[in-house]
């Protein structure tokens, strides 16, 4: 807008010396403004001497240091240096409070800090090189491990949980083969193969304490962390792909078996005794059922034949599994995974045991009341893979032998122990509830 048109009688200046004079000015003003900020990036803040400005990055939390990481790369630079030098008073970690027996809500601020400094060391790496990233965890590991320190009470300890939060936190977003990478460089900056090796190699429980160290840093670096499932089955898949199919067995019972406790796996439980109520049969299948349901509907990495390999080798190592134990397992692992045993074992002509694990499927959803139509399905898609009559017929015959054994093995007990007599309930009740079912088929 021009003034003068509203200043008519106003004399208009002849020469433009001042108005030369004010745009040079101006001019210098923004070369200057434009020095100074190509000489110093971070305004005012990059005059302050280096000592000062970490002394300031003291008194922001860790979430502000972070934030701090994607405002320029000049910043990230200064807050890089103030991480990898002076990261210490009000930012310093607790090394040692991890390997101590925490409380709950102590363990979760923890799991929060490791969480936080995770996002931070990402966004300070950003721009690094995978190898210069994995030298940064790796440095960290070494802090953390609790190999490195005297650690007393290992399963309780959440120095590896809190290292897996940081883990899974740098790397969330990175790809399979960064991912992969990562889990090549920490089992080999721990030895992790070696230990495995020496673990699957030799009988079980030779090396307990070695069996209980695998299934800590396994379950608490790559497998607890995961938010979804399928990161799971893509870690689980990392630490059972490399080995045959009777060591990914022993592995697998290693990590998610119920029978863990004192630090000692049980390896002989599932040949022994059996759970008592529907609570205790969680804690005994519970773990494996939904790995290998993982594997089976959330991996591309396992075939349908691998998964049944995988339960046959796992349910008669070290020794058979009572074959209650057999059916508990396969009812919590859902209709599909017991429908291909089964069948397998239909093709393979196997009815003896095919015979009696159908007919404890049935005690065990008369045990835990649940209903036997499920099992029935099962029995009915196992019957069309059998070719002749002859053979489905024979089947079926074999089932109610093995119930008629059941009912008279128990009977011989039932007067010397009256606690067989809830056995012998269920046994009948069970061969009852099958004969029903089979007629309206």
């Amino acid at each position: 807008m021009d003034i003068k048109r509203y200043l008519p009688n106003k004399k208009v200046r002849r020469s433009d010396r001042l108005v030369l004079k004010e745009m040079h000015c101006q001019g210098k003003e923004k070369q200057s403004a434009s020095n100074f900020s190509s000489t110093f990036p971070l305004g005012f803040f990059d005059t302050i001497p280096l000592e000062l400005r970490f002394n300031i990055f003291q008194f922001l939390s860790i979430e502000d240091l972070s934030m701090l990481m994607i405002t320029s790369k000049k910043m990230r630079n200064l807050a890089e240096a103030y991480r990898v030098t002076r990261f210490s008073g009000p930012h310093s970690i607790p090394f040692q409070k991890i390997h101590t027996v925490l409380a709950v809500e102590q363990q979760a601020k923890m799991l929060s800090l490791f969480h936080k400094l995770g996002r931070l060391v990402k966004r300070s790496t950003c721009l690094y090189a995978t190898k210069d990233r994995l030298n940064i965890l790796n440095e960290f590991l070494t802090r953390v491990a609790c190999c490195n320190t005297t650690c007393k009470d290992q399963p309780h300890c959440v120095a590896l949980l809190c290292y897996g939060k940081f883990l899974h936190t740098v790397i969330a977003g990175w790809d399979d083969s960064e991912c992969q990478r990562v889990y090549d460089s920490v089992c080999q900056h721990l030895c992790l193969l070696k230990m495995v090796k020496t673990v699957v190699s030799s009988r079980p429980g030779q090396h307990s304490e070695l069996e209980s160290r695998v299934r800590l840093f396994f379950r608490r670096i790559f497998l607890d962390p995961c938010n979804t499932i399928s990161d799971k089955a893509f870690w689980i898949s990392r630490v059972l792909k490399p080995w045959p199919i009777v060591f990914q067995a022993r592995v697998l019972y290693i990590l998610y078996t119920g029978h863990f406790s004192g630090g000692v796996i049980k390896w002989h439980e599932m040949s022994e005794t059996t759970p008592h109520d529907i609570d205790n049969s969680s804690a005994f299948y519970g773990g494996l059922s939904s790995v290998l349901q993982i594997l089976h509907l959330h991996s591309r990495e396992w075939s349908h034949d691998e998964i049944v390999c995988i339960i046959d080798e796992l349910t008669s190592s070290p020794e058979d599994w009572l074959l209650e134990n057999v059916a508990g397992l396969l009812l919590s692992c859902g209709e599909s995974i017991t429908t291909k045993m089964l069948s397998s074992k239909a093709i393979n002509g196997r009815y003896g045991e095919l015979a009696g694990i159908i007919a404890y499927l049935c005690l065990v959803c008369v045990k835990y009341q649940f209903d036997l139509s499920q099992v029935m399905v099962v029995l009915e898609s196992v019957c069309s893979v059998i070719d002749s009559c002859k053979n489905k017929v024979t089947l079926l015959n074999r089932i109610l032998d093995f119930f008629k054994e059941l009912i008279m093995d128990t009977h011989e007990f039932t007067e010397s122990d009256d606690g067989n007599d809830t056995e012998f309930f269920y046994h009948v009740t069970a061969m009852t509830e099958f004969t029903k079912h089979l007629l309206q088929l």
